[in-house]
């Protein structure tokens, strides 16, 4: 299963290794609901956490296609990123990109970093706003392309913004958003 994820991840580090710089390796975890895990032993190199992340995205689709053609249900699963220092830096549950209809991104932050949360389960963190959203409107993108609705939320200590993806309809009466 981690294979999708590392070839989808392979054009960016061959981009990176010409540059001559190295990059730090990322090892994409899969947890099940039920405790079990089943670890990446040799990692990934990336730029970035968020090109870490950019690439689980990336891959959720084919590996919930993996999960379902395996005969597991894909909501009992998370992929988690963990940096070299074994600090996981990024969780994307699939049960969050599988809900039926609608989904409440949170992105919360101040000058000390920006905290990412779906649904109210806490999905990951990162130093800059920018990073935060552009990881946020991709997973917005990917569950648009499935005709899932999502509105985004950006809090901070000024207020809150709410956007709403393209595909956003109308909630069913009684459906709390936010």
């Amino acid at each position: 299963m981690l294979e999708l994820l590392r070839h989808k991840g392979l054009i960016s580090a061959v981009y990176w290794v010409a540059l001559g710089d190295t990059m730090p390796r990322f090892y994409l975890h899969i947890r099940c609901k039920d405790g079990g895990m089943s670890y990446d032993q040799s990692g990934l190199d990336y730029p970035d956490v968020e090109t870490a992340c950019h690439a689980v995205v990336l891959g959720a689709r084919d590996l919930k296609q993996v999960f379902t053609a395996r005969g597991h249900d894909p909501q009992d699963y998370a992929v988690e990123v963990e940096n070299d220092t074994g600090k996981v830096v990024f969780r994307l549950p699939f049960s969050q990109d599988l809900t039926p209809s609608h989904a409440t991104y949170r992105i919360v932050g101040s000058n000390l970093g920006w905290l990412i949360y779906c649904n109210d389960e806490f999905v990951g963190g990162f130093a800059q706003q920018s990073s935060a959203e552009f990881l946020v409107w991709e997973m917005v993108e990917t569950r648009c392309a499935e005709q899932k609705a999502s509105e985004v939320l950006i809090e901070d200590e000024f207020g809150c913004e709410k956007h709403l993806c393209p595909c956003f309809k109308e909630a069913p009466p009684g459906t709390l958003l936010s």
